[in-house]
């Protein structure tokens, strides 16, 4: 977590050429690690250890609850309920805010240009499907159709409803509590290539898509294994702007748990 507190200082701040950043002071995150002991009052929402939960990840998950509880930390359980809107809400904003912020990868003033291209048209076709991906090309074509006339009002307006809807669940739960403590996965790892259904894929962030629809800062660490060796991790969500706080909640458990000398496999 002292890594991690020194990255975001570098990185954390207002960017006076990009609109979406937010003007607020940065502490010393490094410092404010030291500083900042619980016990906390930690959330569980319900709704993220439901059916679909792999039993192991459960389990490890578990037994990091028991562990905050043991240092003397107030375990609460609460509810998201909107929870189940997320990855639809989600990839309707995403795919539609990629559509709009690629179109300028055109191969004339950002992006890779096509050498195969023979005139102005060709340098927009060939340089866009030279450039992207599958994923990225199938991003674009959702997110170009649910903005197109007699959509937007649809899909989009209505999914930016639904984020509130969510944020305003999160805001709610931290009336009661400091953070939340979540799986980040409902299952473990695979392989890569193992999944190469797009929608598996989608499903599989059920529980990380709140964080960011919400815009609230949260952070993944080591928490277990699975028999087969795979790493599981614990998902600590924080309240907004509150990032200091959800690092020292993280240190509080890695502190008690050298994960990465007890791989199963090493």
């Amino acid at each position: 977590m002292e890594d991690v507190a020194l990255t975001l200082g570098a990185i954390a701040g207002h960017d006076p050429h990009d609109s979406t950043s937010f003007k607020a002071e940065i502490p010393d995150y490094r410092a404010e690690l030291k500083k900042r002991r619980g016990p906390w009052k930690l959330g569980i929402p319900k709704e993220y250890f439901g059916a679909g939960l792999d039993p192991e990840i459960g389990a490890a998950v578990q037994a990091a609850v028991d562990y905050y509880r043991k240092l003397g930390c107030e375990i609460k359980e609460v509810s998201l309920p909107h929870t189940q809107y997320a990855i639809a809400a989600y990839y309707i904003i995403a795919t539609a805010e990629a559509s709009s912020n690629l179109a300028r990868f055109d191969g004339i003033r950002y992006g890779h240009r096509s050498a195969q291209a023979t005139d102005a048209v060709d340098i927009y076709f060939k340089s866009r499907a030279e450039g992207f991906g599958a994923e990225v090309k199938r991003r674009i074509i959702l997110g170009t159709y649910v903005l197109s006339s007699g959509y937007y009002d649809a899909y989009y307006l209505r999914a930016q409803k639904v984020r509130t809807l969510i944020r305003q669940d999160f805001l709610d739960a931290y009336r009661e509590v400091d953070a939340l403590l979540t799986p980040p996965s409902p299952v473990p790892a695979f392989k890569i290539g193992e999944k190469s259904d797009p929608l598996a894929m989608y499903l599989l962030d059920i529980y990380t898509l709140g964080v960011n629809l919400a815009g609230l800062p949260g952070v993944s660490i080591p928490c277990g294994f699975t028999r087969g060796g795979l790493p599981i991790g614990l998902q600590i969500i924080g309240q907004p702007f509150q990032e200091a706080n959800l690092l020292a909640i993280a240190q509080a458990y890695e502190q008690g748990h050298d994960w990465h000398t007890r791989h199963p496999l090493l």
